[in-house]
C-alpha cells in the first residue's frame, strides 16, 4: 500500500516531453529568467551576482543495506541559496534525477518565492537521489532518517536553522520519520525540535490545511488575477475564472486539488495527463471521480468518463483556455511549444518552462502565469505550521470559543434592538455561522489573504516596469533582497 501511495506521488518522466540539450539546465534557466529581470533594474551587476549564487550546498551518501541484504551507497543533496534569512526553507524530493545543480535551483526559486510571499526565510531545498517506487517502505524510513541525522550532525536542520518540508516523492510520512529521527537526537537540547520540518502528519504537529495548499494557492491566484477586468483587457483574454476550460498536466496532490477548487468554483475540467497517459472529454471531467479512480487504480487510464485517451501526452495539446503544469521542470519546452492550443498557462510546477518555449508562446500571444507566484501556497501553509510548532499551541485554540460566544452575543443584541424572533436551532447554515474558526478555517483563509496581497504586488510590479507577469515575480523578489542587504549589508 506504502509503494502504491508513493508511486501515484511521481511522475514518470518518461510520459512527457522532455527539454531539448542545447536549453540547459534547469539552473541555467532560472539564472537567464533572473537575469532577464535584473535588467530592468537598477541593481548593479556586482550585487546582482551575489543575490543570486548559493550561499552553500553539501552532497554526501547514505548507506543502505537493501531487504535483499546488498549495499547500496546513495547520493544525498541539501542547498541553501540564500541565509540572509533564518531559517532556510525548501522541499525534500526523492528522484533518480536530483543533483547538485537542480538542487541550486530549485533553492534559488525558494528564496525567490519567500521573498515574494514576505515569508521571513532564505531559500533552501535538497533530497535523495532514489526512484521510490524501487524502494520499500523499510528502506525508505531508513534513507529518510539516515538523512535525518546526516543533516543534523552538518547543523544543517532545525527549527532556527534550515526547515525541510514534502516534494516530489514526498509527504507527511517521509516528514513525520525526519521529524521523530531529529527530535530523538535533538529534542532534549531544543524545545523547538518538531519545528525542525513541516509537511508532518497531524499528530506530528502538522497543521489542517497543509496538504491541499500549493493547489488551493494555485487557485487563488489564477482567481485574482483573471478577476482584474482591466488586466485581462490589456493582454486580450476574458475576465473570470469561472467557465473557463482546463488541462492539467500531472495529478498528484497540487494537480488535483487545483482541479477540484476551480471546478468547484465554475471552471470545467476537459483533460488531464498523468503518467500512464492523458485522457480529455470536452464536456467536462469531475475531478473528484478522476481522484477517486487514480486512488483504485495508481493512473487515468481506464476512467470511464474519458471520450479520449492516450498512453502519451496529447490531451495536453488540445483546445483550452488554461493549462496547468503541475508535474516537474521544464515540460513546457523547445520541443513541444508550437503543439500547445492554449490561451493562459498557469505553471503548478516548479520551472515547467523553458525560456526558448516561453518565446515562442509569448509570440502566440499566451499569457503566463509564474509559478514562483503561483505555486508558493505550500511554503505559506508551511509558515503557519512552524508558527504552530513555535507557539506550541493549535492556531484558534485560545479564542475559538471566544468568538462564538461574542457572535451570539452580537445576535442578541440584534433580536433585542429590532424585535425579530431568529431561531436558529432548527438551522445548520446558521449554526455553521456561529462558529468560531477551526484551524482549517484559520489556515485557508490566511493562505487567501497571502495569495491575494502577492497577486496585487505583482501586478503592480507589471504595471509600474510595463512587464508580463513571471519578469515583475522577480523584479518583485529582487528588489526585496536588495533593499534587506542595502540595510543589513553583506559583512559579518
Amino acid at each position: 500500500m506504502y509503494i502504491q501511495q508513493i508511486a501515484r506521488q511521481i511522475i514518470n518522466r518518461s510520459c512527457f516531453s522532455t527539454a531539448a540539450i542545447n536549453e540547459g539546465t534547469f539552473l541555467d534557466q532560472v539564472m537567464a529568467y533572473f537575469n532577464k529581470a535584473a535588467g530592468h533594474t537598477k541593481i548593479s551587476q556586482d550585487k546582482l551576482d551575489f543575490y543570486k549564487s548559493t550561499d552553500i550546498v553539501i552532497k554526501f551518501n547514505l548507506p543502505l543495506v537493501r531487504d535483499d541484504g546488498t549495499y547500496v551507497c546513495v547520493p544525498a543533496y541539501r542547498a541553501q541559496h540564500k541565509t540572509y534569512r533564518l531559517p532556510t526553507k525548501g522541499g525534500t524530493r526523492l528522484s533518480p534525477h536530483i543533483n547538485i545543480e537542480e538542487v541550486e535551483a530549485l533553492s534559488f526559486l525558494m528564496t525567490l518565492k519567500n521573498s515574494i510571499l514576505d515569508l521571513p526565510y532564505g531559500g533552501a531545498k535538497g533530497g535523495i537521489g532514489i526512484n521510490p517506487r524501487k524502494f520499500s517502505k523499510r528502506e525508505i524510513e531508513t534513507l529518510m532518517r539516515r538523512y535525518t541525522l546526516e543533516l543534523a550532525k552538518k547543523n544543517f536542520i532545525g527549527a532556527a536553522i534550515d526547515v525541510p518540508g514534502p516534494d516530489l516523492g514526498t509527504g507527511e510520512q517521509e516528514m513525520s520519520w525526519m521529524k521523530d529521527a531529529y527530535t530523538k537526537f535533538k529534542g532534549h537540547q531544543d524545545i523547538n525540535s518538531v519545528g525542525c520540518v513541516t509537511g508532518k502528519a497531524i499528530n506530528q504537529g502538522g497543521i489542517s490545511g497543509r496538504q491541499e495548499s500549493t493547489g488551493m494557492g494555485i487557485f487563488f491566484a489564477t482567481r485574482e488575477i483573471l478577476n482584474d477586468v482591466k488586466y485581462c483587457q490589456s493582454v486580450g483574454i476574458e475576465s473570470s475564472l469561472k467557465g473557463k476550460s482546463i488541462i492539467i498536466q500531472g495529478y498528484g496532490n497540487v494537480g488535483s486539488f487545483c482541479a477540484k477548487y476551480m471546478y468547484d468554483y465554475g471552471a470545467k475540467i476537459i483533460g488531464v495527463a498523468e503518467h500512464d497517459g492523458s485522457i480529455y472529454n470536452p464536456n467536462g471531467i469531475n475531478p473528484y471521480e478522476l481522484a477517486a479512480h487514480k486512488t483504485k487504480t495508481g493512473g487515468v487510464k481506464g476512467f470511464v468518463n474519458a471520450q479520449k485517451y492516450w498512453e502519451d501526452e496529447q490531451a495536453i495539446y488540445q483546445q483550452c483556455d488554461i493549462f496547468i503544469p503541475a508535474a516537474f521542470e521544464k515540460t513546457v519546452n523547445a520541443n513541444n511549444a508550437d503543439k500547445f492550443n492554449c490561451k493562459i498557462i498557469a505553471e503548478g510546477a516548479n520551472g515547467p518552462t523553458t525560456m526558448a518555449a516561453e518565446d515562442k508562446l509569448l509570440a502566440k500571444g499566451v499569457i503566463f502565469l509564474p509559478d514562483i507566484l503561483l505555486n508558493a501556497g505550500g511554503v505559506t501553509v508551511s509558515y503557519l505550521e512552524w508558527l504552530k510548532n513555535l507557539k506550541h499551541i493549535n492556531p484558534g485554540r485560545m479564542t475559538r470559543r471566544w468568538e462564538e460566544q461574542a457572535k451570539h452575543r452580537i445576535l442578541e443584541v440584534i433580536k433585542m434592538s429590532t424585535g425579530l424572533n431568529i431561531n436558529i436551532k432548527d438551522s445548520k447554515i446558521a449554526k455553521k455561522m456561529l462558529e468560531g474558526p477551526s484551524e482549517t478555517d484559520l489556515v485557508h483563509t490566511a493562505l487567501e489573504q497571502s495569495m491575494i496581497e502577492a497577486v496585487k504586488n505583482i501586478m503592480a510590479t507589471s504595471q509600474e516596469y510595463k512587464v508580463n507577469l513571471r519578469l515583475a515575480a522577480y523584479i518583485s523578489a529582487i528588489n526585496k533582497l536588495n533593499e534587506h542587504f542595502e540595510i543589513s549589508g553583506v559583512e559579518a
